[in-house]
C-alpha cells in the first residue's frame, strides 16, 4: 500500500452511509505485523470496527469484517478491473450498497499527508 493513512470521503453531507467515511491507517495485528487481505495490507477506521480491505476481485472494500464479499463501499478501477489495486487511492470509481451495488461519484479517497499524534 503507498498510502499507510487514507481519508474514505463523500461530498453529500446527508450520505445514508456517512458511518463509514473518515480516517483509515494501517491496521496492525497482535504481533505488531500488518493485517494482510488477499495480498494487500488492511486499513482500519479510526473509532469503529471497520476495515478497509482487498477482495478476491482486487477491488478495496470497507466493512466490519477483514475478507467479507460485501461490504457497505467499494472502489475499483474503470480501466481493467482485473489488474486490482495496490492501494485504494488507485480506485477510480466508488459503489455503495443499497438494496444492490450503486455508482456514487461523491465518494473518493485522499492520501493523509499530516500524522496526527497517536498515529
Amino acid at each position: 500500500v503507498c498510502c499507510p493513512k487514507i481519508n474514505l470521503k463523500t461530498s453529500n453531507v446527508k450520505h445514508k452511509l456517512r458511518s463509514v467515511f473518515g480516517d483509515y491507517k494501517l491496521h496492525l495485528g497482535v504481533d505488531g505485523s500488518v493485517t494482510t487481505c488477499h495480498g494487500c495490507p488492511v486499513l482500519k477506521y479510526s473509532n469503529l470496527p471497520l476495515y478497509l480491505y482487498r477482495d478476491r476481485q482486487g477491488r478495496w472494500v470497507a466493512g466490519p469484517e477483514i475478507g467479507a464479499v460485501r461490504g457497505s463501499v467499494r472502489g475499483d478501477q474503470s480501466e481493467d478491473p482485473e489488474l486490482g489495486m495496490e492501494c485504494p487511492c488507485q480506485a477510480t470509481m466508488w459503489q455503495c450498497y443499497d438494496r444492490g451495488w450503486q455508482d456514487d461519484n461523491t465518494v473518493r479517497v485522499e492520501k493523509c499527508q499530516v500524522f496526527r499524534q497517536g498515529y
